[in-house]
């Protein structure tokens, strides 16, 4: 028997959220302010989240916990088994498109410019960011 499973991550950023799963190439729907969307799970079950993930029959949700951080929610087996993507294997790629996303999303808001961004063989993304400052 299946179930909904949290994943626990260190998300703040919403925004960030959904950027990384737009280059991840996921359907989502996010929840309008105040509102919440419905995550299907095994055999009808559902809970509500900040955003859902489709993956076909069942969903991943991304939801708000009292630590102001996101946990993902899922029925993983379910996930794994009609998609083929394990918890281990989403909570990895979805981690690096959020910091990767969130990092920039400082940097800019602190007034920094991208310079240069190279992607490494060991799969890192490397960041260079400059700021101008004038005296």
């Amino acid at each position: 028997m299946s179930h909904f499973t949290k994943c626990e991550l260190k998300m703040t950023n919403l925004a960030a959220i959904k950027a990384a799963l737009a280059d991840l190439q996921m359907k989502f729907e996010a929840a309008e302010e105040h509102q919440q969307v419905t995550v299907r799970g095994y055999r009808g079950d559902t809970l509500k989240a900040a955003i859902k993930v489709d993956m076909g029959q069942y969903d991943i949700g991304v939801i708000a916990n009292e630590q102001g951080t996101y946990d993902l929610v899922a029925d993983w087996w379910g996930v794994e088994t009609t998609k083929g993507v394990s918890e281990a294997e989403f909570k990895d790629q979805l981690s690096q498109r959020y910091q990767y996303h969130n990092v920039k999303q400082a940097c800019e808001e602190k007034g920094w410019a991208l310079e240069e961004e190279v992607n490494e063989e060991d799969g890192s993304i490397r960041l260079v960011v400059r700021k101008w400052v004038n005296e």
